[in-house]
């Protein structure tokens, strides 16, 4: 008893000692951890004020519930659906952990200065073809192996690449870059030529110069922040309160998206003698179906996923802009104006009128790494707020 005294005693004086340190060197660190800290123990009583409500207010069955859960194991290729899965520091597990990217032009002085990409992310943007690359899991007796095939119509039934995601495969690959991922720079590891050799065969199909193409993976150490202008104090990580990392995405780790806002959507476009599109043109990552209307999504600030101490807290933090992604037929790679065209006439949200929204950007609440959710669990809607779009020109490549 006297150890377990002595040793309590001793992490509270550690503690005390580092926000002491904290306070007198980076003041506005220790406000910082303070907010955070008083930002998530508020939500967790909201959480549980919600579950009282609910339980005595609110029919089980009217809830608005997952509906889908997509996971993309190589950012542009095609989605993954799962019934169920977990949280890490990236995001969803197997969630866009290896991306496409090119290399830059050598600088004119010879050489890449420490901390500037050498490469750069390739996408549907550039190369529509990558649609048709269907990615499957391949499940093996050898431990040591984690296994994703890659097979497109494009390159014949018989024709595909193997790519081995086991952690320490990839901490092992020894080629590295610094690749750019929109204004951000973050350290890859090639995965192969094999993998490089098939993606180019597919996207050499869009244009001859994409022959250079290479697949990398983020490597567990990576490092790459989520925007502070859009994150919520409840959503920094750690005692310190760091800012949640992005992993491979555009700018957010989590997509979520409603099922009544696609509803919607096509109803417009049927009225105008079009035809229905499917939620995989916009690639998120949770579908959520049930009583909510259509892009009240625009409004919910944190939403719970699940029951009990076990739910997954959410931060919604701004809307998602589309592009010409969205115009992909995520099956055959075919582009065309919808939907973005029809979007245009009543989702025009942003600071021009090219910039239009479906979907929503979220990042993990402080206290939900390592929970999972699964289709079917309910959703709660914790608070509300205005909505966010980008606070900046949309970029677009």
């Amino acid at each position: 008893m006297m150890i377990a005294d002595n040793n309590f005693s001793t992490v509270a004086v550690c503690t005390a000692i580092v926000i002491v340190l904290l306070n007198i060197f980076h003041p506005k660190r220790i406000h910082l951890l303070i907010k955070s800290h008083r930002a998530r123990r508020e939500l967790r009583k909201l959480c549980a004020q919600k579950q009282n409500d609910s339980s005595t207010t609110q029919d089980d069955d009217d809830r608005p519930r997952v509906s889908g859960i997509f996971i993309h194991p190589i950012k542009s290729m095609r989605p993954v659906s799962i019934t169920e899965t977990k949280f890490d520091k990236h995001g969803l597990l197997s969630d866009r952990r290896l991306m496409l990217v090119r290399p830059l032009p050598t600088p004119l002085h010879g050489s890449f200065a420490k901390g500037q990409a050498t490469h750069r992310f390739f996408t549907q943007r550039q190369a529509p073809s990558l649609a048709t690359i269907e990615l499957t899991p391949v499940l093996s007796q050898d431990r040591t192996k984690i296994l994703l095939k890659l097979s497109s119509k494009l390159s014949g039934s018989n024709d595909h690449a193997y790519i081995d995601t086991h952690p320490n495969t990839i901490k092992n690959y020894p080629v590295r870059y610094s690749a750019g991922v929109w204004s951000d720079v973050v350290e890859v590891a090639d995965v192969g030529d094999d993998a490089a050799e098939y993606v180019a065969s597919i996207v050499c199909k869009d244009d001859p110069s994409f022959k250079d193409v290479r697949v990398v993976s983020i490597l567990e150490s990576s490092m790459r922040k989520v925007s502070n202008k859009y994150c919520p104090d409840a959503a920094r990580v750690g005692f310190f309160s760091d800012l949640p990392q992005g992993g491979l995405t555009d700018g957010f780790p989590i997509l979520v998206a409603t099922e009544a806002s696609l509803e919607l959507l096509n109803q417009k476009l049927k009225k105008k003698g079009k035809d229905s599109i499917p939620m995989s043109r916009f690639r998120p990552n949770i579908v959520i179906g049930g009583s909510n209307k259509a892009f009240d999504e625009d409004k919910w600030k944190a939403i719970k996923i699940g029951r009990g101490k076990d739910a997954v807290i959410l931060h919604l933090v701004k809307g998602c802009p589309r592009c010409k992604q969205s115009c992909t037929d995520q099956l055959t790679g075919e582009r065309g104006e919808e939907p973005v065209a029809t979007l245009s006439e009543f989702r025009a949200l942003g600071r021009s009128e090219e910039d239009v929204y479906f979907a929503q950007n979220a990042v993990l609440n402080g206290d939900s790494y390592n929970k999972g959710i699964q289709v079917g669990d309910p959703v709660t809607i914790l608070t509300r707020g205005e909505a966010v779009w980008d606070m900046e020109d949309v970029q677009a490549e």
